[in-house]
């Protein structure tokens, strides 16, 4: 059986002295220095809506992958300014498994 691949989604809001341009930034530095280097990441994407609120999407190779990299970002100092960066009390995460596919 083939594995399924993973998908986190994270929700949360920026502390609000920050640009979008500055949290953008900050994003880029945790992809380039942690999330990319991780056993299992494929890609993220991140996008903000009109509320304020930023979401990442990101996929893993396997749930497990993704579980191990949510308590290491937890403890790694390449991901202390994001960490920093964000309004702990706006974090909604989920963990989702895929079931299906369709692409162009």
């Amino acid at each position: 059986m083939k594995q399924k691949i993973a998908t986190e989604i994270v929700e949360f809001k920026f502390n609000p002295n920050l640009s979008d341009e500055e949290c953008i930034g900050i994003v880029d530095e945790l992809e380039v220095n942690f999330h990319s280097k991780q056993k299992g990441f494929i890609d993220t994407e991140l996008a903000k809506g009109k509320d304020g609120k930023w979401t990442m999407i990101q996929h893993w190779a396997t749930m497990e992958d993704v579980k191990v990299v949510v308590k290491l970002m937890m403890q790694e100092p390449t991901t202390e300014a994001f960490r920093k960066a964000i309004d702990p009390t706006t974090v909604k995460m989920q963990l989702l498994e895929q079931i299906h596919t369709w692409s162009k």
